[in-house]
Formats: structure tokens, sequence, C-alpha cells
């Protein structure tokens, strides 16, 4: 029963309108950081290995005890990933799975219309909603002017509505943006692996061309290498002349 009662006021907190840090922030310090990374090392543990943990809910065999440490440093390892699809935030129970909700589910008009090809394109639709956001805002500014007490009501309304619609076409437009963005991602690691295939091709092309016609490449970029090879001749060790012609083309190719 004290323990409910002392947990109240806490909880009060996490459920207001702007709620605050949690109590255990100040734990997270520079000297605190440093003693569980000593911990970590001392019991064997390394930063790689506790970040690749899977987290399967039993965290002494990927980390330190947390029963061992004291409070201070407790808080510090990170909980392991909810193992019922539900965790808390601000209070609040969640759920992994559950969908995200809709304009209607709360009560707003959607100002939109409900096409597929509404969420693959929805910038015309967006800049509708933005200047009409605009033209409510300055409405209400002109009423405030006016008068402070009253024609703030159905233009606030408004607002809130417009914003609501925005906020849902941003969102349903998420999962193509994704896709996009990640075949961006692919185009670029594709034409970084062309580069160099490309790098590697001339490298090889070189390299054949002096072991199979026993002709040393000029390359312009490396002072001195006519008088490395006059020398190897004068000396008459035609080994060496190959062996510093090929360190010349390896040294003059740089990949991307």
């Amino acid at each position: 029963m004290a323990e409910q009662q002392a947990q109240a006021p806490q909880q009060e907190r996490m459920k207001a309108p702007f709620p605050g840090p949690p109590p255990f922030y100040k734990y997270f310090t520079t000297s605190n950081l440093s003693k569980l990374r000593d911990l970590r090392q001392n019991a064997g543990f390394s930063e790689s290995s506790v970040a690749t943990s899977t987290g399967d809910g039993a965290t002494g065999s990927q980390d330190v005890d947390i029963l061992a440490l004291p409070t201070e440093l407790r808080y510090l390892l990170p909980p392991p990933p909810p193992v019922d699809g539900k965790y808390s935030a601000f209070g609040f129970d969640r759920s992994l799975h559950a969908p995200p909700p809709s304009l209607q589910d709360v009560s707003i008009e959607q100002l939109y219309p409900d096409h597929p090809a509404v969420r693959l394109n929805p910038q015309a639709h967006l800049i509708s909603l933005a200047r009409s956001q605009l033209t409510t805002f300055l409405n209400l500014i002109g009423n405030l002017s006016q008068d402070a007490t009253a024609g703030w009501e159905s233009p606030t309304k408004d607002l809130e509505i417009l914003t609501f619609n925005m906020l849902d076409l941003i969102n349903q437009y998420r999962p193509h943006q994704a896709r996009e963005t990640l075949i961006m991602m692919m185009e670029e690691r594709l034409d970084r692996m062309k580069s160099e295939t490309k790098a590697i091709s001339e490298v090889k092309a070189k390299m054949t061309d002096l072991v199979g016609g026993g002709e040393t490449p000029k390359d312009t970029q490396m002072e001195g290498i006519g008088e490395l090879e006059r020398k190897s001749d004068q000396l008459g060790d035609g080994k060496k002349t190959a062996q510093r012609a090929a360190w010349a083309i390896l040294s003059g190719v740089e990949l991307p």
C-alpha cells in the first residue's frame, strides 16, 4: 500500500501534459559511464558484444549482472526489448503491433480523397491544405485583433482539422518515401561498386600487358621512374625492372 502511494505522484508526473524528465536522469554522468565501462571490461564483456546482444530478456549472458551493480549504475543498462509486444511511455501502455489510428478513429473530418493515388502522390493535396491553413490562421488573427474574447473557436477548430489531415497524409506517404530512399541508396552503392570494378579492371589490364609483353608502362605521375629503369637496364636485371613497373602501376591506382 505504501509503495503504491509512493508511485502515484510519479505516475501523475508522467501523465502530465508536459512531463519532466525521469528522476534517474541524474545518474547518466561521465563518471558513472566510465565506471560501467570498466566493470564491463573487468567482467570480460566488450562494448561490441553488448551492442550486438539479441536482447531476448536474459541480459546476464550478454552483459554484467544488473543486481551486482550499485544503484547509480543500474539505470545505465538499457532494458531488454518487450517480449509481449507492449511497452510503457509517459505512463501509458502502448502496443508495438497496434495499427496507427485513422482520422475516423479520432473523429476528424477527412478533407482529401480516399484514393490510393493520393497516398502515392500527396504533394498537390498537401499544398492545398497548407494554403487553407495559412488562410484560416490569418482569419483567426483578424478575429482576435477585433475581439480577443470571441471569434476564435471556429478558426481554431478548422486549424486543428487541417493539421490532422496534413499529418495523416504525410504518415501514409512514409512507406513509399522509405522505399524510394532505399532505392537511391542501392543505386549509389551499385555505382560505387561499378567504379571499384572498373579501377580493378584497369589495373588488371596494365598488369597483363606488363607480364605478357614485357614492356614497362609509362607512368607520368611517378617521378624518377625513368631513372630507375635506366639503372636497372645498366645492371642487366630485367626482373627488378618488371617488379618496379608493377609497383608503379599499383601505386598510381586509387580506388574510390
